[in-house]
């Protein structure tokens, strides 16, 4: 199974939609060598999280859903993904008090095998 690695977020006020914010990601898909014998599709969505000090928050689950085909990359050849998508800016307010704390975490589906990445944290008062 494909590995989801380097996820790298961003946050930023939409200037299209008021009260929207921008979310930007990125990340690479390193296939496996079972990957490159053939054609292999993923399934891939994104979760939104909220940092807190005992039990992370689920903010949003399965955005973004979109495919990536490996056509025929070679063993320890990384495919290099960005992506773009808005969300209304309260659905990053996750903490009563004080700045919120926003990751997102990239799941790849390929049949019954999963992997997923973790992306850094962004602070803001959103």
């Amino acid at each position: 199974m494909a590995t989801v690695e380097n996820v790298k977020l961003e946050i930023s006020a939409s200037r299209a939609n008021a009260g929207h914010s921008v979310i930007g990601y990125s990340y690479e898909l390193r296939p496996s060598e079972q990957d490159c014998e053939g054609q292999r599709e993923f399934t891939v969505s994104v979760g939104l999280w909220g940092e807190d000090m005992f039990d992370d928050d689920v903010l949003a689950t399965e955005l973004d859903e979109h495919t990536v085909t490996l056509d025929e990359p070679g063993p320890g050849e990384t495919l290099r993904v960005e992506r773009r998508f808005e969300v209304e800016t309260k659905l990053l307010d996750e903490d009563i008090f004080g700045d919120d704390e926003v990751f997102l975490i990239v799941e790849a589906r390929c049949g019954d095998e999963r992997s997923s990445g973790k992306s850094n944290t962004v602070v803001g008062d959103f």
